[in-house]
Formats: structure tokens, C-alpha cells, sequence
């Protein structure tokens, strides 16, 4: 779905899935504060991505917003060089971690960041180009369009073929943060993809009360070439 077409949705129910709420979320909601971390910070998630990254990897991070998630993971890996592009389609939410890059005073972590206006569903980057993806919660945003939908939700459909797309065969890992297990069909019923997918269930504390807890779902998708697909 293209811009023009999301700016048509309904003005009264914004959608998570529509630019306008994340223009409003970014300006005036949750997000206008330094950083929002969508359901679990770079702690939580660090040894699971430390056993992917190697030196020299080009790694792109989806709906970045304002998270300090590919910042954090810089510091973290001070003996190895990799780049972290970071995109997401608020440009005010990018032109805020622009403003805050600049202020970086380790040069090696400011170099090693990028971010830039772009829909993760239509990006303009080349095929095979990435060694790795990140992505919290993006896929469960182009879940909630708010609609009584029939079939798939070919928002969804389309963010998994582009990251597809840009993904390096077999080395090229992508790491989808979400909340919903009805994700995982997506991986497996699109024959414009092929993934090799694992997935692991990790519990934090909930923001919602104490002693409450929320499951998380880490999808490790490692791509393989369509030549491959047995179905």
C-alpha cells in the first residue's frame, strides 16, 4: 500500500499500520521522548543477536523510530566493524535520531549509523545487499490495520518479501520481534519466499503491573534461494 493510499484511511481510527499514527505517535504520544523501545530493550535481546553479527556486516533496522537498539548494539560490539541503517517512514522520528547522531562523541559509533525516510515494504536498497535485519514490532503493526480483513494481510505479505529481497541467501538473517504468533503462517504460505524459521518465546516483565509478565516471540528467519522451495 502506497502513501497516498494509507493517508485515505479513516481519520477518526488511525491505524498502526497507517503513516498518520506514526507521525502523531512521534509528535505528541508515547514516542515524543528521547527513545521508545517497542516491547523489549537491547539487554533483553543481546545474546541473541551477538551470535549473529560478524565483523564487516551491513545489517538494516526496520520502524527504528526512536530507538537507541542499533546505537546500543554498536557500543556493544567495539572489536568488530558493522553498519547499521536504520529506517522507518516517521521523518520526524528520524530527523530527531539524525540530530541525536550528530551529538555522538565515539566516532566509531557515529559513523557506523545511518538513518534515513523509507517504507520497509518498498524500500529502494539493492537485492541481497543485507547480512542481517531487526524488526520490533513493524510486522505487528501492518497487522493492526483495524479492518475485518478476509484472507491475508498483504501489508504483511509485502514486508516479508522485501526483507526477503534484501537479505543475503543462507548467511542473511532476520530478527522479527513480535507479540503475535499468528505471524509465523506468514513465513511459511508465501511461494515468493523461502525462509528457514525458528522461533523462540522469550518472557519479560510487563509495563501493565507487577508480577505480570508478556510473552515476546523472536522469529529467526534465515532466507535460502526459491530454487530450494520443496513446496
Amino acid at each position: 500500500m502506497k502513501k497516498k493510499e494509507l493517508k485515505e484511511l479513516n481519520q477518526e481510527t488511525l491505524s498502526p499500520s497507517s503513516y498518520e499514527f506514526w507521525d502523531d505517535f512521534y509528535d505528541s504520544g508515547e514516542g515524543k521522548g528521547e527513545s521508545y523501545e517497542w516491547y523489549v530493550n537491547f539487554n533483553q535481546l543481546k545474546n541473541y543477536l551477538l551470535d549473529l553479527i560478524k565483523d564487516g556486516d551491513k545489517i538494516l533496522h526496520v520502524g527504528c523510530g526512536n530507538s537507541f537498539l542499533a546505537e546500543d548494539l554498536v557500543e556493544e560490539t567495539e572489536n568488530i566493524h558493522i553498519e547499521i541503517i536504520n529506517i522507518d517512514v516517521c521523518e520526524n522520528a528520524i530527523n530527531r535520531m539524525n540530530e541525536r547522531n550528530k551529538k555522538i562523541t565515539n566516532q566509531r559509533v557515529r559513523n557506523s549509523l545511518i538513518y534515513k525516510v523509507e517504507d520497509a515494504t518498498e524500500t529502494n536498497f539493492n537485492d541481497n545487499q543485507f547480512n542481517g535485519i531487526l524488526d520490533k514490532g513493524t510486522a505487528d503493526a501492518l497487522l493492526s490495520t483495524l479492518d475485518l480483513e478476509q484472507g491475508d494481510n498483504e501489508m504483511v505479505k509485502s514486508l516479508l518479501r522485501e526483507m526477503y529481497r534484501l537479505l543475503k541467501y543462507y548467511s542473511g538473517w532476520f530478527v522479527c520481534v513480535s507479540r503475535n504468533v499468528c505471524l509465523e503462517p506468514y513465513f511459511y504460505s508465501d511461494e515468493m519466499t523461502n525462509w528457514n524459521l525458528k522461533r523462540i518465546d522469550l518472557t519479560t516483565n510487563s509495563t501493565k503491573g507487577k508480577g505480570i509478565t508478556q510473552v515476546n516471540y523472536i522469529y529467526l528467519a534465515k532466507s535460502l534461494p526459491l530454487s530450494e522451495n520443496e513446496n
